[in-house]
């Protein structure tokens, strides 16, 4: 059994967590999650180092080459590499690539875990990729997957690790809060917040009207309809926060997948312009 502190352990479980988090979580939004485990990943070294070791000699290129299910020697089928330290190797380098955007984690995707809808492909990834991939730094780490307590305790700390430090880390106290001249304001002031609070209700009531435009829309797809609510859902959620960065990020995602639906447009262009409005503050 390794021996590793106390420390050390907690951010490897926390990682574990974290896994644990982008395997039940939404396609949508998966790509977020790529950058924080990373970042868990680089803080460990142990985990790093261990890392490390699974990367001495591996062919990213030629494995993923081997591994893609257009080469005709898989029958049809994604084929991981067997080995653990070789399958490490693979996930870490492909997650780096997701993030550095050198590949583009949804159309990899669809094109390698092909099913009738965007959710059963990301199942089938998570299934295929992180489930294993997960399993093996446990096991590596002596830390017993079937631990169901231990694991859910630090699957709390990790969603309090994300509230303490979101993935977008500078936040909208630090970045908008800039006055028409360019000189700072204090963000205290009675009616600059008044102002700021208007418009996060204002954020919160678009989501919803524009919650019930999508249901009302019978030319979306069912699939993508769970994926547009679940977008202006963790919208409203993250006006609890102030974060403007990361709504921005949520706003552009929406925009992208409901650009076809004019009625859902019309509604939520709504929310684009009063988000416009914070960087006026």
């Amino acid at each position: 059994m390794l021996k590793i502190s106390n420390e050390e352990l907690s951010k490897i479980t926390q990682f574990i967590a974290g896994c644990n988090d982008m395997i039940n979580g939404k396609f949508i939004l998966a790509d977020l999650k790529i950058s924080k485990l990373l970042h868990m990943l680089a803080q460990s070294e142990e985990l790093y180092n261990y890392v490390k070791e699974c990367m001495v000699d591996f062919d990213f290129s030629r494995e993923f080459h081997r591994a893609e299910i257009k080469n005709r020697l898989n029958n049809g089928s994604f084929v991981a590499p067997q080995s653990n330290n070789s399958l490490v190797a693979f996930i870490f380098c492909l997650l780096v690539e997701c993030d550095a955007k050198r590949i583009d984690f949804y159309n990899f995707i669809n094109e390698n875990f092909p099913s009738e809808n965007k959710s059963d492909c990301y199942k089938k990834f998570a299934k295929t990729l992180l489930v294993p991939f997960k399993d093996i730094v446990a096991e590596h780490f002596s830390l017993e997957t079937p631990a169901k307590q231990n694991l859910e305790f630090e699957t709390d700390l990790y969603k309090q690790d994300l509230q303490a430090e979101p993935v977008f880390e500078e936040s909208y106290d630090s970045e908008f809060a800039q006055s028409v001249d360019g000189e700072s304001e204090d963000l205290d002031d009675e009616n600059s917040q008044q102002s700021d609070d208007t418009i996060w209700e204002d954020i919160k009531s678009i989501c919803d009207n524009t919650i019930s435009a999508v249901y009302s829309e019978k030319k979306i797809k069912d699939y993508l309809k769970e994926e547009l609510i679940y977008i202006l859902k963790t919208i409203k959620y993250s006006t609890k926060y102030m974060d403007a960065k990361i709504i921005s990020a949520l706003v552009t995602a929406f925009d992208e997948l409901s650009k076809k639906y004019k009625s859902v447009q019309f509604v939520f262009g709504e929310l684009k312009n009063r988000l416009e409005d914070l960087y006026q503050i």
